[in-house]
């Protein structure tokens, strides 16, 4: 039973891990945060593996819930609510010209002048291609929710990017 739960976990983390790292990344705005973050949500697998089996618990939506809540108490244990409204890097200039890849990044330095949980919406439905009630499911709210703070997010971002000259 051991063998068959390890390689379970081992084929859970290779296929979830990179995409948990970077919605962690996005929503933590800290790449080192994030690992500990992951990290967590797959002990937590670990711990919990039999009885998200013997329930028949969707694995992704599982583990970017609890991802998420291991981001939330993050955020808390370090106080990092304050310090992710107020420690806004200076934007980086791109050529507008410049390639597919500079656009996204500059694109993604804006994700910072959301709400945390605006932005944690957003990376869900534009990076993971989550559907409204996906989202819903991973942060406990209802579809009608996070259908308003994707809308107030894409305004937000619109506009920064419209000011920082990206969009029309």
């Amino acid at each position: 039973m051991t063998d068959q739960r390890k390689l379970k976990l081992e084929d859970a983390m290779e296929q979830y891990q990179a995409p948990l790292l970077q919605y962690a990344t996005r929503v933590l705005n800290n790449a080192d945060a994030a690992q500990d973050v992951v990290q967590e949500a797959f002990i937590r697998l670990h711990k919990n593996m039999e009885k998200i089996e013997r329930r028949g618990v969707q694995l992704k939506g599982w583990l970017f819930r609890t991802t998420h809540n291991a981001a939330v108490d993050y955020i808390r244990k370090e106080s990092r609510r304050r310090m992710l409204h107020q420690s806004q890097p200076e934007p980086v200039v791109f050529n507008t010209n410049g390639s597919g890849n500079d656009r996204e990044e500059l694109v993604l330095r804006h994700l910072n002048v959301l709400r945390p949980k605006e932005r944690e919406v957003l990376v869900l439905r534009l990076q993971e291609g989550m559907s409204y009630k996906e989202i819903a499911t991973v942060v406990k709210r209802s579809e009608g929710y996070v259908g308003t703070l994707i809308h107030s997010a894409t305004k937000k971002l619109t506009q920064s990017l419209r000011q920082a000259g990206v969009v029309s």
